[in-house]
């Protein structure tokens, strides 16, 4: 890793949600960079997250194939079809609002036990991913012998100052100096997962996840990372990709600069909006049109 900005690092496993982790205020992850990105303001004052619908089932998926132990422990499989078929067939035209039904649903609920609730149709769904998944050799492997989830801590020492990071890798294969990335999309073809990737940052993340790990590793020996994109809908098509080092190095200077304006905006409690990138002191921007929208405007009279 070739990097002027970064003297030293003390990076240090934590596990999301424990008592190190929750405490470390100030240390910011690939999520907060990105926010920064948009600006500073966005990322001192803008809404609290709020989890998509599709967050929550890119979550549960990645439970399911990188922790499936902890996919059993934290999820239940949610199935009335049988009691709803009995139900229908007894003559109730909304089983769902049958006192039966109803008494059905408490019992499940108890068997449960707080566990997340997930539709059978969805872990049918999840299931056909996974097996299309794992019937190549290689992405099978890329997701044995690893580490699921892990998160880490540390404080880099800067050419700007200390400044604390926090990450939580998908998959970590220390042996091969490997991070894996598992993404669901909606198109996994070249064309549309590097269309993906500029438009929410994958780069930043790349970079920011390989450099932190030869860090903490401190053995000299690049990181490779990889992602790995999978449809959502039938028949679930899936691509590998490994970060070039074109990516990887516009990665690494973005999360470099964002990381300087973070502590700039840290040290002064200066959090401004998107002028900090207009390049004058009046934040004045020259707007022009873009190129498709430039026609020319004819007509005719008969």
């Amino acid at each position: 890793m070739e990097n002027d900005f970064i003297k030293s690092a003390k990076l240090r496993e934590s596990q999301r949600g424990s008592e190190e982790w929750t405490n470390a205020k100030g240390y910011i992850s690939k999520s907060g960079l990105k926010k920064i990105k948009q600006s500073p303001a966005h990322y001192k004052f803008g809404e609290p997250f709020v989890e998509t619908p599709a967050l929550i089932e890119g979550r549960m998926y990645h439970c399911f194939v990188l922790e499936p132990d902890k996919f059993e422990k934290e999820y239940y499989i949610f199935d009335d079809s049988v009691v709803c078929g009995a139900l229908i067939a007894k003559g109730a035209k909304s089983p769902r609002s049958t006192n039966d039904y109803k008494t059905w649903k408490d019992g499940e609920m108890s068997f449960a036990d707080g566990k997340i609730l997930i539709e059978k149709s969805d872990y049918d769904r999840m299931k056909a991913m996974k097996e299309r998944l794992f019937s190549h050799p290689y992405a099978k492997m890329l997701f044995t012998n690893g580490i699921a989830e892990q998160g880490m801590l540390g404080e880099l020492e800067t050419t700007a100052g200390t400044i604390g990071v926090k990450l939580i890798t998908d998959y970590r294969k220390d042996k091969k100096h490997a991070v894996i990335e598992l993404k669901t999309a909606t198109d996994a073809s070249l064309d549309g997962f590097t269309r993906d990737a500029a438009k929410f940052d994958y780069h930043i993340d790349a970079a920011f996840y390989a450099d932190m790990l030869e860090l903490y590793y401190n053995d000299n020996r690049a990181v490779q990372f990889i992602f790995i994109a999978q449809e959502k809908t039938k028949p679930y098509a899936f691509n590998l990709f490994e970060a070039s080092p074109q990516f990887i190095g516009q990665g690494r200077y973005e999360y470099e600069m964002l990381l300087q304006l973070y502590k700039y905006c840290l040290d002064n409690d200066k959090w401004p909006g998107y002028q900090c990138f207009c390049p004058n002191k009046y934040g004045l921007l020259e707007l022009n049109l873009p190129k498709w929208a430039i026609n020319s405007l004819d007509y005719y009279t008969y």
